[in-house]
Protein backbone atom coordinates (compact mmCIF):
# COMPACT_ATOMS: atom_id res chain seq x y z
CA UNK A 1 0.00 0.00 0.00
CA UNK A 2 3.07 2.21 -0.60
CA UNK A 3 0.76 3.90 -3.21
CA UNK A 4 -1.59 7.10 -2.63
CA UNK A 5 -4.85 7.24 -4.95
CA UNK A 6 -5.67 10.79 -5.88
CA UNK A 7 -8.84 11.95 -5.34
CA UNK A 8 -11.10 11.39 -8.81
CA UNK A 9 -13.50 14.37 -9.21
CA UNK A 10 -16.99 12.75 -10.41
CA UNK A 11 -18.04 16.39 -10.88
CA UNK A 12 -18.28 17.98 -14.69
CA UNK A 13 -16.76 21.07 -13.43
CA UNK A 14 -13.54 22.39 -15.36
CA UNK A 15 -10.19 20.67 -13.84
CA UNK A 16 -8.54 24.39 -12.95
CA UNK A 17 -10.04 27.19 -10.92
CA UNK A 18 -8.81 29.25 -14.55
CA UNK A 19 -10.56 27.31 -17.03
CA UNK A 20 -13.85 27.20 -14.89
CA UNK A 21 -13.66 31.13 -14.68
CA UNK A 22 -12.87 31.21 -18.75
CA UNK A 23 -15.67 28.87 -19.18
CA UNK A 24 -18.26 30.29 -16.26
CA UNK A 25 -17.67 34.29 -16.71
CA UNK A 26 -20.89 36.12 -15.82
CA UNK A 27 -20.50 37.26 -19.32
CA UNK A 28 -20.43 34.48 -20.68
CA UNK A 29 -23.39 32.78 -18.47
CA UNK A 30 -25.26 35.23 -20.10
CA UNK A 31 -25.15 33.33 -23.30
CA UNK A 32 -24.36 29.73 -22.27
CA UNK A 33 -27.53 29.92 -19.97
CA UNK A 34 -29.92 32.60 -22.04
CA UNK A 35 -32.48 29.82 -22.78
CA UNK A 36 -33.02 29.36 -19.03
CA UNK A 37 -35.08 32.41 -18.33
CA UNK A 38 -37.76 31.21 -15.62
CA UNK A 39 -36.77 29.56 -12.56
CA UNK A 40 -38.54 26.20 -13.86
CA UNK A 41 -35.97 25.92 -16.69
CA UNK A 42 -32.93 27.20 -14.74
CA UNK A 43 -33.65 24.54 -11.79
CA UNK A 44 -34.01 21.40 -14.50
CA UNK A 45 -30.80 22.98 -15.40
CA UNK A 46 -27.95 20.65 -15.57
CA UNK A 47 -25.69 23.84 -14.68
CA UNK A 48 -23.15 23.22 -11.75
CA UNK A 49 -24.54 24.59 -8.54
CA UNK A 50 -22.41 26.44 -5.52
CA UNK A 51 -21.94 23.90 -3.66
CA UNK A 52 -20.89 21.40 -6.65
CA UNK A 53 -17.83 24.85 -6.79
CA UNK A 54 -17.39 24.51 -3.26
CA UNK A 55 -16.38 20.78 -3.44
CA UNK A 56 -14.00 20.92 -6.00
CA UNK A 57 -12.25 24.02 -5.94
CA UNK A 58 -12.60 25.67 -2.00
CA UNK A 59 -14.97 28.03 -0.35
CA UNK A 60 -12.46 30.54 -0.72
CA UNK A 61 -12.77 30.18 -4.50
CA UNK A 62 -16.53 29.72 -4.79
CA UNK A 63 -16.91 33.10 -2.50
CA UNK A 64 -14.80 34.66 -4.97
CA UNK A 65 -17.04 33.67 -8.15
CA UNK A 66 -19.80 35.07 -6.38
CA UNK A 67 -18.21 38.46 -5.63
CA UNK A 68 -16.86 38.38 -9.75
CA UNK A 69 -21.20 37.99 -9.89
CA UNK A 70 -21.06 41.25 -7.53
CA UNK A 71 -18.71 43.34 -8.87
CA UNK A 72 -20.11 43.08 -12.82
CA UNK A 73 -23.38 44.28 -11.26
CA UNK A 74 -21.40 46.74 -9.54
CA UNK A 75 -20.22 47.90 -12.85
CA UNK A 76 -23.29 47.68 -14.41
CA UNK A 77 -25.58 49.72 -12.36
CA UNK A 78 -24.68 53.25 -12.72
CA UNK A 79 -25.83 54.20 -9.01
CA UNK A 80 -24.37 57.11 -7.36
CA UNK A 81 -23.26 55.05 -4.43
CA UNK A 82 -21.68 51.40 -5.14
CA UNK A 83 -20.41 48.79 -3.28
CA UNK A 84 -17.34 48.70 -1.37
CA UNK A 85 -15.25 45.20 -2.18
CA UNK A 86 -15.75 44.51 1.68
CA UNK A 87 -19.30 44.77 1.00
CA UNK A 88 -18.93 42.59 -1.98
CA UNK A 89 -17.55 39.93 -0.11
CA UNK A 90 -19.49 39.65 2.70
CA UNK A 91 -22.72 39.97 0.22
CA UNK A 92 -21.01 37.18 -1.42
CA UNK A 93 -20.77 35.19 1.35
CA UNK A 94 -23.89 35.67 2.93
CA UNK A 95 -25.03 34.55 -0.95
CA UNK A 96 -22.81 31.23 -0.64
CA UNK A 97 -24.21 30.54 2.62
CA UNK A 98 -28.03 31.03 2.84
CA UNK A 99 -28.18 29.57 -1.38
CA UNK A 100 -25.55 26.96 -2.11
CA UNK A 101 -28.17 24.97 -3.75
CA UNK A 102 -28.57 27.12 -6.67
CA UNK A 103 -26.96 26.62 -9.66
CA UNK A 104 -25.31 28.95 -12.04
CA UNK A 105 -28.17 29.14 -13.92
CA UNK A 106 -30.06 30.30 -11.01
CA UNK A 107 -27.39 32.81 -10.67
CA UNK A 108 -27.19 34.04 -13.78
CA UNK A 109 -31.35 34.82 -14.11
CA UNK A 110 -31.10 36.47 -10.90
CA UNK A 111 -28.47 39.13 -12.24
CA UNK A 112 -30.23 38.83 -14.87
CA UNK A 113 -33.76 40.10 -13.37
CA UNK A 114 -31.53 42.81 -11.08
CA UNK A 115 -30.28 44.27 -14.40
CA UNK A 116 -33.76 44.28 -16.34
CA UNK A 117 -35.60 45.96 -13.40
CA UNK A 118 -37.87 43.10 -13.06
CA UNK A 119 -36.89 43.74 -9.09
CA UNK A 120 -37.32 47.03 -9.09
CA UNK A 121 -35.63 49.94 -10.53
CA UNK A 122 -32.33 51.34 -8.88
CA UNK A 123 -31.11 54.64 -8.56
CA UNK A 124 -29.00 56.22 -5.50
CA UNK A 125 -27.02 53.18 -4.68
CA UNK A 126 -26.73 49.99 -4.34
CA UNK A 127 -25.82 47.57 -1.29
CA UNK A 128 -25.81 44.30 0.22
CA UNK A 129 -29.31 43.96 1.81
CA UNK A 130 -30.74 45.07 -1.46
CA UNK A 131 -29.13 41.99 -3.29
CA UNK A 132 -29.80 39.95 -0.41
CA UNK A 133 -33.09 40.53 -1.08
CA UNK A 134 -33.89 40.42 -4.59
CA UNK A 135 -31.82 36.90 -3.75
CA UNK A 136 -34.50 35.83 -1.09
CA UNK A 137 -37.52 36.68 -4.04
CA UNK A 138 -36.04 34.79 -6.38
CA UNK A 139 -35.66 31.80 -3.79
CA UNK A 140 -39.37 32.50 -3.00
CA UNK A 141 -40.29 32.15 -6.73
CA UNK A 142 -38.37 29.15 -7.27
CA UNK A 143 -39.47 27.36 -4.18
CA UNK A 144 -43.45 27.73 -5.70
CA UNK A 145 -42.00 26.80 -8.82
CA UNK A 146 -40.11 24.07 -7.66
CA UNK A 147 -43.49 22.62 -5.81
CA UNK A 148 -45.81 23.40 -8.99
CA UNK A 149 -43.36 21.28 -10.52
CA UNK A 150 -43.39 18.38 -7.51
CA UNK A 151 -47.02 18.88 -7.52
CA UNK A 152 -47.76 18.22 -11.79
CA UNK A 153 -44.99 14.87 -11.44
CA UNK A 154 -46.98 13.78 -8.37
CA UNK A 155 -50.34 14.36 -10.42
CA UNK A 156 -48.61 12.64 -13.24
CA UNK A 157 -47.80 9.83 -11.31
CA UNK A 158 -51.22 9.54 -9.37
CA UNK A 159 -52.59 9.35 -13.40
CA UNK A 160 -50.12 6.32 -14.20
CA UNK A 161 -51.10 3.90 -11.12
CA UNK A 162 -54.37 3.68 -9.52
CA UNK A 163 -54.92 4.39 -5.99
CA UNK A 164 -54.80 1.96 -3.32
CA UNK A 165 -58.43 2.46 -1.91
CA UNK A 166 -59.44 2.15 -5.63
CA UNK A 167 -57.84 -1.13 -5.89
CA UNK A 168 -59.31 -2.20 -2.66
CA UNK A 169 -62.66 -1.53 -3.88
CA UNK A 170 -62.01 -3.48 -7.05
CA UNK A 171 -60.49 -6.32 -5.02
CA UNK A 172 -63.85 -6.69 -3.11
CA UNK A 173 -65.68 -6.23 -5.87
CA UNK A 174 -64.25 -9.33 -7.85
CA UNK A 175 -64.18 -11.53 -4.74
CA UNK A 176 -67.52 -10.97 -4.35
CA UNK A 177 -68.02 -11.97 -8.07
CA UNK A 178 -65.73 -15.36 -7.31
CA UNK A 179 -68.43 -16.35 -4.38
CA UNK A 180 -70.83 -15.82 -6.41
CA UNK A 181 -69.27 -17.85 -9.55
CA UNK A 182 -68.55 -20.35 -7.09
CA UNK A 183 -72.22 -20.49 -5.46
CA UNK A 184 -73.32 -20.66 -8.83
CA UNK A 185 -71.44 -23.71 -9.87
CA UNK A 186 -72.04 -25.19 -6.38
CA UNK A 187 -75.75 -25.13 -7.57
CA UNK A 188 -75.24 -26.47 -10.31
CA UNK A 189 -73.39 -29.75 -9.43
CA UNK A 190 -75.96 -29.92 -6.73
CA UNK A 191 -78.45 -30.33 -9.32
CA UNK A 192 -77.19 -32.25 -11.40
Amino acid sequence: MNEIVKYQSKSNLPATKQSFLAEYAPSKCLRVFARENTAALAINSSAPSLASIRREYSEDFQIAYVSVWIVNLNDFVNALRKMSPEQIEETATIIVQEYSYLNLADINLVFRKIKKGEFGQLFAEIDGMKVLSWFEQYVQERMRTAADISMSQADHFKQDLPRVSDMVAINKIKNRQAIGLHILEQAKQAQQ
